[in-house]
């Protein structure tokens, strides 16, 4: 009997606007600007059961201008007409739709118009400019762009708006002490820190109109020594605006502590931010809603009815399964593609490179490949994919939605392919769930079987005779065991020992009381998961020819937690390294602007540098592909995800993806 979550699908009421249930989208960016890629990836969430959408930061004046991200905008007249498609767009599935008004102060770095950017006061950035402290008149520049801003929202037709008052942005600075030292009325008490916001405030309720929710995004606790807390000022400054807001969207973290904002899954556990947001809930008379990786319908069910939260915020989650509000209500839970905290996403939005996810990829694509609608393959015809990693699973997945007849052939006795591996790291169990939803799809699709185990590896006779009419290779792609980086294009001299182990092989051996140097160049998280086991009980080294250590994981907010567990555990940081050498027991390092050498112990030797497409089975089908279509039934052949070029998993995800929807 499939579970109900009555409370779950209540309406609820924000201000004059009633919300039709209480799973909202809370404003994430994702670099799409505005025009149909924005129309349609927001009106997928409002199709897949999202009660409420808040549609991204969103420009108020040129002064918080983010060159090179394409955020929202909403501080010229220009900006009305893609939005009013927009918000159309999400009507007229039933749902509500807000705007969040945003000025990023210091952190808008004004690239593209080269306006000095501002701030509450000059403090230091981090980056090549220091903030103008804002006078008089650039605040009331900024108070008069909030409500114009606001009247836009009206003639767009937005449901509410929705102030950024969080994250380290314009009106936290002005709120929080870490920020803001002014010793003017605008700074000091937390009376004239709250000024700013107040002014806002009051210019925003003069220009929307009366059937308009006006809420707030808002940090309650900014994890910084000297900023807001929920003990302290975080949670007064609720007390004291209180119901003067129709909701509260609360949660926690700023820039730098971006890793409890938009917390990864190798740091923090589902649902992390509610203790932080429950004191809220319980003193406010008006609805809070709070965010934090949750994920599971129980989960959300449970932490409304026991007063965490009034309303459930998902913005990860709701990239990951657009659809996930329309599968819990009508109990189809097990077909729920969970996020897996790996923070591709906004990775890649913060660069200004269009928003993808690891699970879900259709994100972005949603007017060409709606979520969950496949088209009816004109003619069903006989697949076979032969390997069941990542790519392999979407592509069969795929095919068989669209009805052709599936056969996955796994040679291991369980389908995942790297996934197994790289989800079994430290900290990382949650990347296994690309692998499971996928089994778990196929297992329900009547068009497919998989097949694991010795029995189903296949070669080049094998799939010559096996009838599928088309053929996908997903044979994936292994670690080299030869040190090439991409600075010498060479293999490392003595790489052939016995001692010189790629990754799969140092996780399965027993190794301790040694010295192991990790020589890598792929910065991210399979070197990291190697370096966190081996360092437990081992004297480890890590190597890089990069000028810092898991540069990939910069942008995913992990490698702040990457460094913080391998100093720990005292691990040796060589960056700026290339091996020279392997030899029985020690390596030779080279610097590589000095080319000033060292020698380094090493009972190990690991490489992390470079990964190798299997695709010896598809070259030879390809190599006599017109044969195989004179004298066999096959008629198309293809390879996907590793197997091409070995990337990202997300990558191999969305290569399997568009097999499965062209054939």
């Amino acid at each position: 009997m499939a579970k109900s979550y009555d409370r779950l699908f209540e309406p609820i009421d924000i201000g004059p606007v009633t919300i039709p249930n209480r799973v909202y989208q809370p404003p994430h960016g994702n670099a799409y600007g505005l025009g149909d890629r924005q129309k349609y990836h927001r009106a997928e969430k409002a199709k897949g059961g999202f009660g409420l959408i808040v549609q991204e930061y969103s420009q108020v004046h040129e002064s918080s201008d983010a060159t090179p991200v394409d955020t929202g905008y909403i501080h010229t007249d220009e900006t009305i007409e893609p939005q009013k498609e927009m918000v159309e767009a999400i009507h007229e599935q039933g749902s509500k739709v807000f705007v969040e008004l945003w000025h990023g102060g210091i952190t808008a770095s004004n690239y593209g118009t080269r306006h000095p950017p501002l701030s509450a006061s000059q403090i230091p950035s981090g980056r090549y400019f220091t903030p103008k402290e804002m006078e008089y008149e650039d605040i009331q520049e900024i108070v008069d762009a909030f409500g114009d801003a606001a009247s836009r929202a009206r003639e767009i037709g937005y449901d509410g708006v929705e102030f950024h008052a969080a994250h380290g942005y314009l009106i936290s600075q002005f709120l929080s002490p870490f920020y803001n030292n002014r010793d003017d009325e605008y700074g000091g008490s937390l009376e004239n820190r709250m000024r700013f916001f107040q002014e806002l405030i009051d210019v925003v309720r003069e220009n929307v109109s009366d059937d308009m929710a006006v809420g707030t995004r808002y940090t309650i606790d900014e994890r910084v020594d000297g900023g807001l807390t929920k003990d302290g000022d975080g949670m007064e400054i609720i007390r004291q605006i209180g119901d003067d807001l129709d909701f509260w969207d609360i949660d926690i973290g700023v820039k730098q502590s971006i890793d409890d904002m938009i917390g990864p899954s190798r740091k923090h556990n589902k649902n992390y931010q509610m203790e932080y947001i429950r004191e809220a809930t319980q003193e406010l008379d008006v609805p809070v809603g709070g965010t934090g990786r949750i994920t599971d319908p129980d989960d959300a069910e449970s932490l409304l009815k026991e007063g965490y939260v009034d309303m459930i915020g998902m913005a990860r989650q709701s990239i990951a399964d657009p659809h996930w509000a329309r599968k819990a209500k009508q109990g189809d839970v097990d077909q729920i593609r969970e996020c897996i905290g790996c923070n591709i996403c906004v990775s890649q939005s913060r660069q200004g490179i269009p928003l993808i996810c690891t699970q879900n990829p259709t994100i972005g694509m949603e007017e060409q490949w709606p979520a969950e609608e496949y088209r009816e393959a004109d003619e069903p015809k006989g697949v076979v994919v032969v390997g069941g990693g990542p790519a392999g699973l979407e592509a069969a997945r795929v095919a068989a939605e669209r009805g052709h007849f599936v056969h996955l052939k796994e040679k291991e006795r369980d389908v995942g392919g790297r996934v197994n591996f790289e989800g079994s790291l430290p900290d990382l169990g949650e990347w296994k769930r690309v692998r499971d939803w996928r089994k778990t799809e196929l297992q329900r699709l009547d068009m497919a079987e998989i097949h694991t185990g010795p029995r189903a590896e296949m070669d080049y006779d094998d799939v010559r005779t096996y009838g599928a009419e088309i053929v996908i290779i997903a044979t994936g792609a292994r670690w080299s065991e030869k040190g090439i980086t991409s600075g010498t294009h060479e293999p490392v001299e003595g790489w052939n020992q016995d001692h010189v182990l790629t990754p799969e092989e140092a996780n399965d051996a027993d190794i301790s009381d040694s010295s192991v140097v990790i020589f890598d160049e792929e910065g991210y998280n399979v070197s990291a998961g190697i370096a966190q086991s081996l360092a437990d009980e081992n004297d480890v080294t890590f190597v890089t020819p990069r000028t810092s250590e898991f540069q990939e994981a910069f942008h995913t907010f992990e490698q702040k937690e990457i460094f913080k567990s391998l100093y720990e555990k005292d691990v040796t940081f060589l960056p700026k390294h290339s091996l020279a050498s392997v030899s029985e027991d020690t390596v030779e390092v080279s610097n590589v602007y000095s080319g000033e050498t060292d020698t380094v112990d090493a009972d190990y030797v690991v490489f992390t540098t470079m990964r190798v497409s299997n695709d010896q089975l598809y070259k030879e089908l390809k190599a006599d592909v017109d044969e195989l279509r004179s004298e066999t039934e096959i008629e198309e052949v293809h390879a996907v995800g590793d197997c091409v070029s070995p990337r990202r998993i997300a990558d191999a995800v969305y290569h399997g993806h568009e097999i499965g929807r062209s054939i």
